[in-house]
């Protein structure tokens, strides 16, 4: 499915943005000042592995990046959010939870000799932090925190005006921080990670339920159970993201994801249970803040992983409150 928004402008070739996620996979192509000209979307084939995800990829790219009135062209860059753990150096996917047999993937390698254009392969929620910090809520911060809060739990991290990936590039596992010892088991293998309680997957398994909706649906008509187990994903949820405000110092957190969907009463949980995990002093210098960005978040931060130069985000300054 593809939407022409704009023209590309006659001269150079694209730099193409591509969100995979275990439903959709996304991509863009996008002109010199960073506006999308076309876009794209197809169902992930998740469950048909590594092969086919990628074929899925490359034809999905060669659509948004050729309009009918234009020759066949390679993009200059491609870049692609992948939801999992990733080597951004080697561009190989170490493990992907959400697809199907993908383990010491070269996706990379394999990208860049279907495409033929260079290609470069980050973790989905660094991403997405770099699209908040540099186009949403992270604006004229230094240290902030995207996290996403949906199937899973994710974060990403900006530290002194920089992109945090850590030794191996797996920095920024929020959701596996250990918060209730020997609580539900994560997929991850661990018991009592944040993922467990407060993720969609999380929220529904300790409802006996579907799905998160069902939970919320629930809980809206008045069910007890439903609304505790809510209360308890939101306030565990708190009490993590409270520690990391002290671990880190962070001036501000964006958080985002299906699973806010829950309401106003969610959030306030979350927001109130933060003190619970953090000083007071600290807390008082980070705001916390629904995501601006929504559905292009991923796409809008693979352009951005492509502009030259360190992150510039202006000034440390802090923020006091949250948003409730």
């Amino acid at each position: 499915m593809i939407d022409h928004q704009a023209e590309m402008p006659p001269h150079g070739s694209p730099v193409v943005g591509i969100d995979l996620g275990g439903t959709w996979l996304r991509a863009a192509a996008f002109d010199p000042a960073g506006s999308i000209v076309r876009r794209g979307r197809v169902t992930t084939d998740r469950d048909a592995g590594p092969s086919r995800v990628v074929d899925q990829i490359v034809a999905l790219v060669c659509e948004v990046v050729v309009s009918p009135t234009e020759a066949a062209a390679a993009p200059s860059v491609a870049v692609i959010g992948v939801p999992g753990t990733v080597d951004p150096r080697s561009g190989v996917v170490h493990a992907a939870a959400n697809l199907a047999e993908w383990k010491e993937v070269p996706l990379r390698q394999m990208l860049e000799a279907q495409l033929g254009c260079p290609c470069v392969v980050e973790n989905d929620a660094n991403v997405a932090a770099l699209a908040e910090y540099r186009r949403g809520t992270g604006r004229g911060v230094a240290n902030f925190a995207y996290i996403t809060v949906s199937t899973g739990i994710g974060a990403g991290l900006i530290l002194d005006n920089h992109l945090y990936r850590g030794s191996v590039g797996g920095a920024g596992e929020f959701g596996h921080i250990v918060t209730i010892p020997d609580g539900p088991l994560c997929h991850c293998g661990n018991r009592g990670c944040i993922n467990a309680i407060a993720s969609g997957d999380g929220i529904a398994s300790a409802a006996g339920a579907e799905s998160a909706e069902e939970v919320v649906r629930a809980a809206a008509a008045g069910d007890a159970k439903s609304q505790g187990v809510l209360d308890a994903a939101a306030r565990y949820l708190g009490i993590a993201l409270g520690g990391l405000i002290n671990l880190l110092a962070l001036n501000a957190v964006a958080l985002g994801g299906g699973v806010f969907g829950a309401g106003d009463s969610f959030w306030n949980v979350m927001v109130a249970a933060v003190a619970e995990g953090s000083f007071p002093a600290t807390r008082a210098h980070c705001r916390i803040r629904r995501a601006e960005l929504t559905s292009d978040l991923g796409l809008l931060g693979a352009f951005e992983l492509t502009r030259e130069g360190p992150l510039t985000g202006g000034e440390d300054r802090g923020a006091s409150g949250s948003e409730a």
